[in-house]
């Protein structure tokens, strides 16, 4: 800071009226940097709820989707099942593979006194399921269990 010296008496007081140049320069330093890395920060906060705002609109129809796509294994359970549709302007599409094909347990009959061994009904798959918007696509695999009625 500028400082003028006023001489009262025998005793010197300093008067303060300004700020020099340099410390205003290095305010305004500061300053600017701090805005800088302010608007960066925003603008990265923008980019990243836009592509969130994307996700949440691709991921929306999925809980559905897979109750669906669970229902129609169960409905028939073959060794291959596809099928696909449209849901919340979300294109999807699924294939499901039977990877196993087994029996239940075998089981001990008190009444005959031996064991039950049943015919092959429960199918595990392995289910891919794409998901499609404009601009976005998510691929998601998982696993599901079906089985066939015990009079099949």
């Amino acid at each position: 800071m500028m400082a003028f010296s006023k001489t009262v008496g025998r005793v010197r007081e300093k008067l303060v009226c300004g700020f020099t140049l340099v410390e205003v320069l290095i305010a305004a330093t500061i300053l600017f940097a701090a805005l800088a890395v302010i608007s960066d920060s925003f603008r990265a906060s923008i980019v990243a709820s836009r592509r969130a705002d994307e996700t949440v609109r691709l991921l929306a129809p999925l809980p559905f989707l897979i109750e669906t796509i669970a229902a129609q294994i169960r409905e028939k359970p073959d060794a291959k099942v596809s099928g696909g549709g449209r849901l919340l302007n979300v294109d999807y599409q699924f294939e499901a593979t039977s990877i196993l094909f087994k029996p239940p347990l075998p089981r001990f009959n008190p009444e005959t006194t031996e064991r039950e061994i049943f015919k092959p009904r429960y199918r595990l798959y392995d289910v891919s399921l794409t998901l499609r918007r404009p601009g976005a696509q998510r691929i998601f695999k998982y696993r599901e269990i079906a089985w066939q009625s015990s009079s099949q």
